[in-house]
């Protein structure tokens, strides 16, 4: 059977919770200073505007400049969380060899088809966490029940359920254990915000 968006993977009805996991990833190709921070290749100039974590400098530390301190490519996801490997630049077009991610560019801004073959790499990255996406759903569904099987163990023990009941209910295999489980996280001098499953 299929999900309301006609796409069902692993029993996961995938379609608007699938696209707002991709929309946290999107490839751009970064270009290298010699300090280590980054710039969009695709900016007008080169400017530094990314630190070398990929997070994006403060306004004030963004700055112009010049073509040749451009020492490098790497593609980067709006992730945050990945980064392509360098591709360093080559100052004479006898060393332009792209196999070894060597690129001779004169005035240190990649051409169109140079930036795709940089950005080919996050093509990989992208794709694989396509491949995850069932994982993905798989472990907030399950932090979710985590969560409402918490909450549901600390509803019945404050009607005045006992761990005997909660244990034979959760196929625990004794009260005691029940309560171990769930004691910490039921008792009624709690307040629900440390009720969250770390």
């Amino acid at each position: 059977m299929t999900g309301r968006f006609g796409l069902e993977l692993f029993g996961f009805d995938i379609g608007v919770r699938m696209n707002s996991l991709l929309e946290n990833h999107c490839g751009w190709v970064a270009d290298i200073f010699t300090d280590g921070l980054y710039g969009r290749t695709d900016a007008p100039s080169p400017r530094a505007t990314v630190a070398n974590d990929a997070r994006p400098l403060a306004g004030e530390d963004s700055h112009p400049r010049r073509p040749e301190e451009v020492i490098g490519w790497r593609a980067l996801c709006s992730c945050d969380g990945w980064r392509g490997r360098t591709w360093l630049r080559a100052d004479r077009a006898a060393d332009h060899a792209p196999s070894a991610r060597v690129l001779h560019c004169s005035t240190g801004r990649l051409d169109a088809d140079l930036a795709r073959l940089v950005l080919a790499e996050w093509d990989y990255h992208q794709l694989e966490m396509q491949v995850l996406i069932p994982v993905r759903l798989a472990f907030e569904d399950t932090t979710s029940a985590q969560q409402r099987l918490v909450e549901a163990v600390r509803f019945v023990r404050a009607s005045g359920a006992s761990w005997e009941a909660v244990a034979r209910v959760i196929s625990a295999p004794s009260a005691e254990a029940a309560e171990s489980r769930f004691g910490n996280w039921t008792s009624h001098d709690r307040n629900a915000a440390e009720l969250r499953i770390p």
